[in-house]
Parts: C-alpha cells; structure tokens; sequence
C-alpha cells in the first residue's frame, strides 16, 4: 500500500503498521473503536489492532522481532529506538600463537591502521567475543571463517546505540 493513498488523519493516528506472516498489524497511538473503524475501511478487515501498553502487557515483542513497517520498508524495533547487533563469540585455542595475533591485529587494527571492527563499526565484548551491527554480520562471518575459526553468533537488540 502507498503512504501517499492513507488520509492524513488516519496516518495521525498510527504509530505504525507492520507486516508479518501474511497478516497486518496495526499499532495505535491512542485505541478507540473510532480510529479502528476508519483504518479498516483504508487497510481492510484481516488486520489487528496493537497499541503499545498491549504488546508489552502481552510480552509480543519477539514476536516482531523481524517485523517491517509498510510505511518505510524500515524494521519495526529501529521505530522504538532499538538497534539490532549481532554478536560473535569466537575460539582462537585451534590457532598457533602467531596466527592469534595476526588473527587481532586484522581484527581490531594495529598502528593506526583500522581493524574489521572499526570498518564494520563493531566493538569488542570480551577477548573472545565482538559485536557488528547486524547488516554487517555476513562481513564478520566471512572474516572469521577466512581464519578458520570457530564461532557461534546471536541477535540481540539494544536501545539506541
């Protein structure tokens, strides 16, 4: 659906409407059973309304973890100020001692020269672990992997950041 086709005053009243599974869900910025009649008639009957004190109440939020707006093709948590990272814990025991350090100086840089984590605007979690936001994940993997290094990988979010 276009944004441009949605009147203003129901645009108004959305905080956002987000796709998933084949089903639309609308998130309200004030419920009343006034807004939910008129966005009905723009995005039609297979919708349901969310407002936010609900979706907490009812603890969805993993449920829209990869959930995107159709308003920006944009992800819904980007919307409440979180930002998604992937995180990556890594075991250097099967490398020799100078593979270890060439292994970190390609990570983390050396004299100057920027590391894969400042490129990626990653950082450093522990000696064995570092986060990349997640549109740079395969960047990391490919890294890591180009080491021969084992690894295990999370999705997290974290407000703002």
């Amino acid at each position: 659906m276009e944004i441009d086709s949605i009147p203003d005053d129901i645009i108004e009243c959305l905080f956002d409407a987000i796709k998933k599974d084949d089903k639309l869900y609308v998130i309200l910025k004030e419920d009343s059973r006034d807004n939910e009649e008129r966005i009905e008639k723009v995005f039609g009957k297979n919708i349901e309304f969310l407002d936010m004190v609900d979706m907490l109440q009812r603890k969805m939020f993993s449920q829209f973890m990869d959930a995107v707006s159709i308003f920006d093709n944009e992800p819904f948590f980007n919307k409440l100020g979180f930002n998604e990272i992937t995180e990556i814990f890594y075991d250097l025991t099967r490398l020799d001692q100078s593979k270890k350090m060439l292994f970190n100086y390609a990570l983390l840089g050396r004299r100057g020269k920027e590391g894969l984590l400042q490129t990626l605007g990653g950082g450093r979690l522990t000696k064995s672990a570092i986060f990349v936001p997640s549109i740079h994940e395969k960047d990391a993997e490919n890294f890591i992997k180009k080491w021969k290094v084992e690894y295990l990988k999370k999705k997290v979010f974290i407000l703002g950041g």
